[in-house]
């Protein structure tokens, strides 16, 4: 095969005229053919699904049952000087149910039962016969639900136990791949509060704590890194909210609050990201209608009120940070960790809309 930049001063084997591409190379067979490479991967989808609903004790009480089977057909194709097809399937039954009792008219207790899955990404079949199994969780969830003209209230707890997890994940002698990571459960509860328009202003606040937990030791190599028992990867254990909206005579503003506590950003949970205060602020009006604008609406965003320079996620999960002994006895090197993405500062946009 021959490189060449841009062209060539003289024709190519064969008596073809070379291609040119400016700022660009291109590959060329000996006998002057273009050397073209053509890749694709991807994926077909069918499932059936059944469903039903039944109510007693006058309608007070209600079961949701239902049943979808997923059945994944995946390729991953490459046409050119290098040619092959790669193929496999997989499937996930998911089950639904879903019970709810009303005690009275503002009052609520429920129950839900669900099985989800996440398949890996068709490109992972290159160079292997096999893709990692489909991630595939089981949550349960109980909850009490109060409603009345002032306020909605929503308390539950829930628990999921997660199989074969998808994570992307450092091999010896190999680039990040995904890979099965072993279980994991994450267990936990949530509370909303929602307040009704009171002299314009609508409050609402939530909390969520959560935790998740490795329970298995992840495969490296012909080892285990010690993972269980630690923190699950980027699962914070707190998570709150706060949002106050305001309207009135056209006028509206609206005002979030979101902390996020800080998370394990290594496998082995030796290096963590700090907790977080993100926060954001919107104001504007709503013009009466004019000729065929139906509603011209004048908005300003702000973001980072306070201009603070903080992390808010990861680019990659890292095995470790500091020297780690493995199940086998050995020592694994520490890394340089994780590397974060940076929360803009300060910013303000405007905007003008309406409908027709």
């Amino acid at each position: 095969m021959v490189l060449k930049p841009g062209g060539f001063s003289n024709p190519p084997p064969g008596g073809r005229n070379a291609k040119t591409n400016d700022n660009a190379y291109k590959l060329y067979t000996a006998d002057g053919q273009e050397a073209i490479y053509r890749y694709n991967a991807g994926y077909e989808l069918n499932s059936f699904f059944i469903e039903d609903t039944a109510k007693y004790f006058n309608d007070r009480l209600t079961i949701n049952g239902g049943f979808k089977y997923i059945m994944s057909n995946y390729w991953d194709r490459a046409s050119g000087l290098s040619q092959f097809t790669i193929g496999a399937n997989s499937t996930a039954p998911l089950p639904h149910l879903s019970v709810s009792y009303k005690i009275d008219s503002h009052s609520q207790v429920y129950m839900n039962a669900e099985g989800d899955f996440r398949q890996p990404s068709p490109s992972q079949l290159s160079g292997s016969t096999s893709l990692p199994k489909n991630q595939y969780s089981i949550t349960e969830q109980i909850g009490y639900r109060y409603n009345n003209r002032y306020l909605t209230l929503d308390i539950s707890a829930f628990n999921s136990n997660i199989t074969n997890r998808l994570l992307t994940t450092y091999l010896p002698n190999t680039a990040y791949a995904v890979s099965n990571a072993g279980n994991q459960t994450i267990r936990g509860f949530d509370a909303m509060i929602a307040g009704r328009d009171f002299h314009h202003f609508s409050p609402y606040a939530s909390v969520e704590y959560l935790h998740g937990t490795f329970d298995s030791n992840i495969p490296y190599g012909d080892t285990y890194l010690p993972t269980k028992g630690k923190q699950s990867i980027l699962t914070p254990r707190v998570l709150a909210n706060f949002g106050l909206t305001y309207s009135n005579a056209g006028f509206f503003g609206n005002f979030s609050l979101h902390y996020t506590g800080p998370q394990s950003v290594t496998l082995v949970g030796d290096q963590r990201m700090p907790g977080f205060v993100t926060n954001t602020l919107a104001l504007g009006y709503h013009f009466k209608p004019l000729y065929f604008l139906k509603t011209p609406t004048f908005r300003l965003n702000f973001s980072n009120l306070t201009g603070s320079i903080i992390r808010v996620g990861t680019t990659g999960i890292t095995n470790n940070y500091h020297n780690v002994t493995l199940l086998d006895g050995s020592t694994l090197a520490g890394s340089s960790g994780a590397s974060f993405y940076v929360l803009p500062r300060f910013s303000m946009t405007g905007t003008v809309s309406s409908d027709f």
